[in-house]
């Protein structure tokens, strides 16, 4: 089975690959299928309905509030850990 990372960006686009790179954070770690469905189903759709996004980040009224909105959403992460997938810092 493929393993895969999702993380994110400042401004709360999240993404898939096999490592997180510099400036992002990583989100949830494991099996590739277990983790984007369960970062598809509890992240925010993006209007063009393509792009993911940690619920509460982009619109956030600062840097402070969306490290709080992206905490909130790790812990929530947390609540799925299980066989195949790990939130990163729950």
């Amino acid at each position: 089975m493929s393993k895969i990372i999702a993380y994110c960006w400042a401004g709360g686009l999240i993404q898939f690959g096999p490592s997180v790179p510099d400036g992002a954070i990583g989100i949830a770690r494991g099996e590739e299928a277990k983790v984007r469905d369960v970062i598809e189903a509890t992240a925010r759709h993006a209007k063009d309905n393509e792009r993911l996004l940690v619920p509460g980040v982009p619109e956030a009224p600062s840097e402070r509030e969306g490290l709080a909105a992206l905490a909130r959403y790790i812990q929530w992460l947390g609540e799925r850990n299980g066989p195949g997938f790990r939130a990163m810092g729950a």
